[in-house]
């Protein structure tokens, strides 16, 4: 399985984070739910002239054994229009020596990607989404398991036969996929605070949270707005969790233009409100009737319930009052 050492050029897709410090005020987090995030590179299943290939590094939510969640924007340019893709995922590493990997691939004949349809990266319309899946569907050869202390490729029964003595490993490998929280698209609701965004690096899950500011759903705009904590520039495809550990966004990428708006538009191409100093904000894809409609028609067993009341509170604020809402906040903390 020598294929697994290739050269990447990776395309700059790589996380910004801001970490912090835990304090008397860091709010208790089920952090065991970010197990079932893992790291993935994905790249064109072919050469460029120089023989190299061009690569992305993002991140991707477990939903089921067989299915992984993850933003578009990851995937569009390498797996979009049925194109020939690979999807190399981290399934296990940890400071433990053992090593676990598969790769997918997907292309005309075999679909494994599969982007929201009508994606468009250079809009943000509420009836496009900026969310993929991605079928695990790793054949006998699609993995790699090494003792990477021996420098040593193991079978996948020597791995299994060596996990119990690597819990860090084997918690990564058996993680739980988390259930989703959904939005009614027709209302929007205040989420509540905390909310997590963690990123999976070589075995190593960090994370940063908002638990002083504010996040809504904008039913107008269709996706999640909240006040800016560190990740408006990354962990593409990662997962927004609740403190609980349920999955309540995607981590996403929004179009902005060059004054730094960001603006958006219906189904029609019909101009809605705008979101002026959009740094200042971070905006991800929550889960509307839209996206799990997506969600469903390709993994009708996936897990879900109502975001109200368990994480969020419905109100009748319209999106004005919403961004002023999210203004007051940054300015109090």
């Amino acid at each position: 399985m020598k294929y697994f050492t290739y050269f990447l050029a990776v395309l700059g897709c790589l996380p910004v984070f801001a970490y912090g410090e835990e304090t008397e005020k860091t709010p208790q987090i089920n952090a065991d739910a970010f197990l079932a995030q893992k790291g993935f590179t994905v790249w064109a299943d072919e050469r460029t002239p120089d023989g190299q290939v061009e690569a992305a590094h993002c991140q991707a939510v477990r939903l089921t054994r067989d299915w992984y969640i993850t933003a578009a924007h990851c995937v569009y340019d390498f797996c979009g229009a049925n194109r020939s893709c690979v999807v190399q995922f981290d399934l296990a590493q940890s400071p433990d020596p053992l090593l676990a990997q598969a790769r997918v691939h997907s292309n005309s004949s075999l679909r494994n990607v599969f982007i929201f349809p009508g994606y468009n990266p250079a809009q943000n319309r509420n009836s496009s989404f900026d969310v993929a899946l991605i079928r695990f569907a790793p054949g006998k050869d699609g993995y790699l398991f090494m003792d990477l202390d021996k420098e040593k490729e193991l079978s996948r029964a020597e791995f299994e036969k060596k996990l119990p003595f690597y819990p860090e490993t084997q918690a990564q490998w058996n993680a739980p996929a988390p259930r989703l929280l959904t939005f009614d698209a027709a209302v929007s609701a205040r989420i509540t605070p905390p909310i997590a965004v963690p990123r999976a690096e070589k075995g190593h899950i960090s994370w940063v949270y908002n638990t002083g500011g504010q996040a809504f759903f904008v039913s107008e705009l269709q996706h999640c707005v909240s006040t800016a904590f560190g990740v408006q520039k990354g962990n593409s495809g990662g997962g927004v969790f609740t403190a609980e550990g349920d999955l309540i966004g995607i981590v996403s990428m929004s179009f902005q233009n060059k004054n730094g708006a960001m603006p958006f538009k219906d189904a029609d191409g019909k101009p809605l409100p705008t979101i002026q100093n959009a740094d200042s904000y971070f905006v991800f894809t929550g889960f509307s009737s839209g996206v799990l409609a997506f969600i469903r028609s390709h993994v009708p067993q996936v897990r879900f319930t109502g975001a109200v009341p368990r994480a969020a509170q419905l109100t009748n604020q319209k999106f004005n009052r919403i961004i002023s809402a999210l203004d007051a906040a940054m300015q109090a903390s």
